[in-house]
């Protein structure tokens, strides 16, 4: 039988906390959370996203991420930002704004002002941003502005710097040694699997193909990187040992280098399983109406991409309460494997 409702979504809520606190925890920010493991790199586009519906459930958390960013936004990707928020349709795009408007009025950001979009026409009546906490005293007028309601956002400084003998973090050191272009999502992603094709590295790290082709013709160029011809198409690959003076960390035998993962499409997985459990008209539903629903709002598909959950990627086939129960089961297989990550 499946868990009630209530305390599914309370162990659901608090598996995905922990998981985002480890991963920003790895990035910089300040808390008590441990790195994440370093089997696999942490992706600040697709977190910062998710970050803006996910992480409202922990009103500390969000404060801690806006916090982070005020001194260390210049390690995000704008332009790969706005693409996996198209692409997958993740995060919420008001408080992306919010974000980028708060973050635009420092000179060190202010190219983060190609994000802020104007406020719906007519205002929305006020939403309580933190659901959980509801909303009490002064207001903040930028989240105001766009129809959300919280008290003052106010920078504490307590965020460090991303540590880069941290594994989570190889992709901000390779944005640091190649700029953040789309060769450092190249290189992670080479580092990850040795060797690949131009579309297949585009399509999962969220960069134009033509832009991946040209980074890749480029680095070829160093010798570092090699090139064969298959069919009308180059596969692109590297020698790990070449690349081995990166491993600032403790490795073990088999695994110099952290995986690959599709943040952005396990991230847009979370954000729909969260928005079932958010749905007050569904959870009073049947069992078997209950079912229907997650079976159509709820693809596991994406998460193949991820070696770690192949097998945990295909559809969910029983019905009524068994289906809830089996979802319910499926959720906390796919947690424990990504907290681990």
């Amino acid at each position: 039988m499946p868990k009630s409702p209530t305390n599914f979504k309370t162990e659901a809520r608090e598996a995905t906390l922990d998981l985002l606190w480890s991963q920003w925890v790895t990035l910089g920010v300040s808390g008590h959370a441990a790195f994440t493991s370093g089997q696999a790199l942490v992706d600040p586009e697709a977190i910062l996203l998710a970050s803006t519906t996910l992480a409202r459930h922990d009103a500390r958390l969000f404060d801690e991420v806006l916090d982070w960013l005020h001194d260390q936004a210049d390690w995000i990707n704008l332009q790969r930002l706005t693409r996996l928020q198209k692409e997958y349709s993740l995060g919420d795009v008001s408080i992306l704004s919010i974000i980028a408007t708060r973050l635009a009025r420092l000179p060190a950001h202010k190219k983060w002002s190609a994000l802020i979009r104007p406020p719906a026409a007519t205002p929305p009546t006020p939403a309580p941003l933190f659901p959980e906490d509801g909303h009490f005293g002064a207001s903040d007028p930028d989240f105001l502005a766009h129809g959300w309601l919280r008290g003052p956002a106010r920078y504490r400084g307590l965020s460090v710097a991303p540590r880069m003998d941290q594994a989570g973090n190889l992709l901000l050191k390779l944005r640091a040694l190649f700029g953040r272009q789309s060769r450092a999502e190249v290189m992670a992603w080479l580092l990850a699997h040795e060797t690949g094709h131009p579309a297949e590295i585009a399509r999962q790290t969220g960069h134009f193909r033509r832009s991946i082709q040209l980074a890749l013709n480029e680095l070829e160029r160093s010798g570092h990187i090699r090139a064969r011809r298959e069919a009308r198409a180059k596969q692109f690959s590297l020698v790990h040992d070449d690349w081995r003076f990166l491993a600032t960390w403790k490795t073990p035998p088999d695994k110099t280098f952290p995986a690959w993962i599709p943040w952005a499409a396990v991230f847009r997985w979370l954000e729909q399983f969260h928005s079932l459990l958010d749905d007050a008209k569904l959870t009073a539903a049947s069992p078997e109406l209950q079912a229907i629903e997650w079976s159509r709002r709820l693809d596991y598909a994406p998460l193949a991409e991820a070696p770690a959950l192949v097998a945990l990627s295909f559809p969910v086939e029983a019905r009524g309460a068994d289906a809830l129960a089996a979802h319910q089961a499926r959720f906390r297989q796919i947690m424990t494997r990504l907290v681990a990550l």
